[in-house]
């Protein structure tokens, strides 16, 4: 339960988990599939899997985490802001019914959400936008853009609101209480 709580908006694997247990404990790897199965299916825990067009593909690369509230994270003690952000990013974005993806392929988008409607939104979280951060998350969500054939991109973030464009890719960057109550229809 400890290690799934601390892996919330993060890359998870149990068979990974089962290699750092093994000799240490003695458990199975059956019976921590079956604990995950059990965490997955209580909604405790939610996995968001890579965006690639094959099932098989999607399957074999580890999910990201979410879980069920931020308190959750608190319990175990995480004071990692950005990640915080990003679960109740993901929260809201579950909420509101997407179908949601992460993109990884030389860089990192948090969120390909994709609508009942098929209109697919490219999001990122990031609890602030710095000298050191910038490129990474702006380059993250420009590719993915490009590779969804996107014009459009959003940050959201604890408190940062501006407009940009990068590579023909317009970027707005809004904090997360005011796209979290906006309208959806916006």
């Amino acid at each position: 339960m400890e290690k799934l709580f601390s892996s919330f908006s993060m890359k998870y694997s149990v068979n990974a988990f089962y290699n750092q247990l093994r000799g240490n404990l003695p458990v199975s790897k059956d019976l921590l599939f079956k604990y995950y199965k059990y965490f997955n299916q209580s909604m405790l825990i939610f996995e968001v899997r890579k965006y690639v067009e094959s099932m098989y593909a999607r399957m074999r690369n580890p999910p990201k985490l979410y879980i069920i509230d931020n308190g959750l994270a608190r319990r175990v003690k995480s004071e990692d802001s950005g990640r915080l952000l990003e679960n109740a990013v993901f929260l809201e974005l579950k909420r509101r019914g997407y179908e949601l993806f992460y993109y990884d392929d030389s860089r990192e988008c948090d969120f390909i959400a994709k609508g009942y409607d098929n209109n697919v939104d490219i999001i990122q979280s990031c609890y602030e936008l710095t000298d050191e951060n910038r490129e990474r998350e702006v380059l993250g969500l420009t590719d993915a853009c490009k590779r969804l054939q996107r014009d459009e991109g959003m940050i959201i973030t604890a408190n940062d609101e501006e407009n940009m464009e990068v590579e023909g890719i317009k970027i707005k960057t809004l904090p997360f209480y005011k796209w979290a109550i906006r309208s959806e229809a916006n």
